[in-house]
């Protein structure tokens, strides 16, 4: 459903595998059955711990797996955070909730039932696949990451109680084994929190970690739809993700609102559970770390592009084809910009990344180096396109303003291509503006829309503002026909004016926004001194 089979083809065209055991996608849940035969040979293990140097940190066959005794020497090996008294032998990941909120480094749940929420998780994330086992994911031959977040003496429903710990975790695990992450979060609630936002930021703009989340299952008091915030998934730098059913149909049970990042299958989503079993799930959990998985293959085939790339290219290939078959009016616009499309994120090239550079006008008829209402303008922008950035092919960009008293005689200009670290310039189309004669603002917002790389419902969009200063001529109250006289002729004006129900700020001598008889007493009394 999300072209995983054609985006495969990048890599098996040429005889290769698809994925990248370089690519670390983490588990944050209730931890990962991780023996699971499905699993257990797409684990990250963690080589900083090797302490035994036999280039693995698990041991086992058949049914019988078990974290490497020669790598569990009490030490913190690769203590990347310059504390040995932290993560001490974290193997394959880390349980910062433990049985009682004690940390440990062995992330598997227990086997009883209700534990395999994260198993599933992580099998959506990257199981392995072409191998005669139960199901595939997206990311083919990448690396699950084992965090549980939930502590062990829970009984009955199970909550997550250290979900921002485990986020920490495997961002900075992740960045210092191999420089990123792919993190899922299957899980969120009600409330804000800004420690919570600082930690997200912290882990995308220090460790260069994705972060995907479940949007939410619709209301948290009964069955049904919802557009309530939902956190972790309604925080900044975070990718939330919405289920959708077979056909792209949206079927009522969910959460959708602005806070929708992306769209994602999630109704009869098979995958691993304990007891190295599979059971099919709904839920937004699932359609979580299915586009998750989307994020690992497509950094699989670009190791070079940072997470800000990665997670540009797959949002912005998305499929819109969702909000033609689900067509309501409340829903347009709430499921994210798409369905996740593998296929698609692949086989687009790096957008470009513009940035505004500024803007240079010419006065037509220029009297006094302003903008004065009247005024006629040809206003040309600069655009710089960055130089880690993609092509910017066919770019056209397009002005506009929601004041009525701007004309706008040529919005759209053509700017051609733009190489990466080059500039585009109107120099030679400027924009035609006109500045009514009773505009009254003292400045003027614009829009600059800028589009380019289109293919199909594939496009770069970015918009600037601009705003422009404009020159208002001082209002001299009482001189209703401008000459530079008060006296009977500007009586006969203001008479006029109230007659045929026109406008004159100068005709306002009293300042209540009416031109009636009070303001011919105000000015006639003008005119007596």
């Amino acid at each position: 459903d999300i072209n995983a089979n054609e985006a495969w083809n990048y890599w098996t065209n040429n005889n290769q595998t698809p994925g990248n055991r370089d690519i670390i996608l983490a588990s944050v849940d209730l931890g990962v059955h991780w023996d699971h035969p499905d699993l257990r040979n797409n684990l990250w293990q963690n080589l900083g711990e090797d302490a035994d140097g036999d280039g693995r940190t698990i041991e086992g066959s058949g049914s019988n797996w078990y974290l490497d005794p020669g790598d569990l020497n009490g030490i913190d090996d690769d203590d990347w955070d310059n504390n040995e008294s932290t993560y001490i032998d974290d193997l394959i990941g880390w349980d910062p909730s433990g049985i009682s909120g004690v940390d440990d480094n062995d992330p598997h749940p227990p086997n009883s039932g209700g534990w395999s929420h994260g198993t599933h998780v992580a099998g959506l994330l990257a199981s392995t696949t072409d191998n005669n086992t139960g199901i595939a994911s997206t990311a083919f031959n990448c690396s699950i990451m084992s965090v549980k977040v939930s502590t062990e003496n829970q009984q009955n429903d199970i909550y997550i109680t250290d979900g921002f710990d485990g986020i920490l975790y495997a961002a900075k695990a992740g960045y210092f084994s191999k420089g990123f992450s792919i993190i899922n979060n299957s899980w969120g609630g009600i409330g804000y929190s800004q420690y919570e936002q600082s930690v997200i930021n912290t882990c995308f703009n220090t460790y260069n970690a994705i972060i995907v989340c479940a949007g939410g299952n619709g209301s948290d008091t009964g069955w049904g739809e919802s557009d309530d915030s939902h956190f972790p998934s309604g925080y900044d730098n975070v990718v939330s993700v919405c289920p959708i059913g077979g056909n792209n149909s949206w079927n009522h049970w969910a959460t959708y609102g602005e806070t929708i990042d992306l769209a994602s299958p999630g109704e009869n989503i098979r995958s691993c559970t304990g007891s190295n079993g599979y059971q099919s799930w709904d839920g937004s959990s699932m359609a979580s770390p299915v586009a998750a998985s989307v994020f690992g293959l497509l950094k699989s085939k670009h190791m070079d592009w940072n997470n800000d790339m990665i997670m540009t290219m797959v949002l912005e290939t998305a499929d819109p084809v969702i909000y033609s078959v689900n067509s309501e009016n409340y829903l347009q616009g709430m499921l994210g910009r798409g369905k996740v499309d593998a296929y698609a994120a692949l086989n687009t090239p790096l957008f470009p990344r513009f940035e505004y550079s500024g803007e240079d006008l010419q006065i037509i008829n220029d009297n006094d180096g302003s903008i004065n209402p009247g005024d006629e303008i040809l206003l040309t922008i600069i655009l710089f396109n960055n130089p880690e950035w993609g092509n910017a092919t066919e770019t056209y960009a397009t002005i506009s303003s929601l004041n009525n008293n701007i004309n706008i005689t040529n919005p759209t200009v053509y700017l051609g291509n733009i190489s990466p670290g080059d500039v585009g310039i109107n120099a030679d189309d400027p924009f035609n503006i006109l500045f009514n004669s009773n505009i009254e603002e003292e400045v003027v917002e614009f829009a600059i829309l800028v589009e380019s790389n289109q293919n199909g419902y594939i496009k770069y969009e970015s918009s600037f503002p601009i705003i422009l200063p404009i020159a208002l001529a001082q209002v001299n109250l009482g001189d209703i026909n401008n000459d530079s006289i008060i006296n009977v002729l500007d009586v006969i004006e203001l008479v006029n004016i109230i007659i045929d129900g026109s406008w004159n700020s100068s005709a306002d001598l009293n300042q209540d926004n009416f031109i009636n008889v009070q303001d011919i007493i105000s000015l006639i009394n003008i005119i007596l001194g």
